[in-house]
């Protein structure tokens, strides 16, 4: 997935660099509080896919299911082709916000002991 120069649909949010992870989590939490805090609110809380039964339900279901699309979206969209990669397999925005924070962990202990340790969604 190659990241395109210019944005279209929403600004740009910040392009994730690893040796920088906890500037870039902090510029990307306000990035997505100033494009929606419903789509934070999904990111830290999570969404999981609930059996339809009503139609009121179904609605909020549906509403849920929009904001974790737009939460992955644009945190799919600041990270470059390496590390999007890593995260691809994730299901919601929840599981790839919080396999960034493993993926920076990792890269430390990579440091200390030489060798890299693989993560699964």
């Amino acid at each position: 997935m190659a990241r395109f120069e210019e944005c279209r649909s929403i600004p740009c949010p910040p392009l994730f660099e690893r040796e920088a992870y906890f500037q870039w989590s902090s510029v990307m939490k306000y990035f997505i509080l100033a494009q929606d805090i419903e789509v934070w609110v999904i990111i830290e809380k999570g969404y999981m896919e609930a059996p339809k039964k009503k139609k009121k339900q179904m609605s909020a279901n549906d509403t849920k299911a929009k904001l974790n699309a737009k939460a992955m979206h644009t945190l799919l969209y600041g990270l470059n082709e390496e590390v999007s990669k890593q995260v691809s397999t994730c299901k919601s925005a929840k599981d790839i916000w919080e396999k960034l924070e493993k993926l920076n962990d990792n890269k430390k202990e990579e440091k200390k002991n030489g060798f890299p340790s693989p993560i699964l969604c």
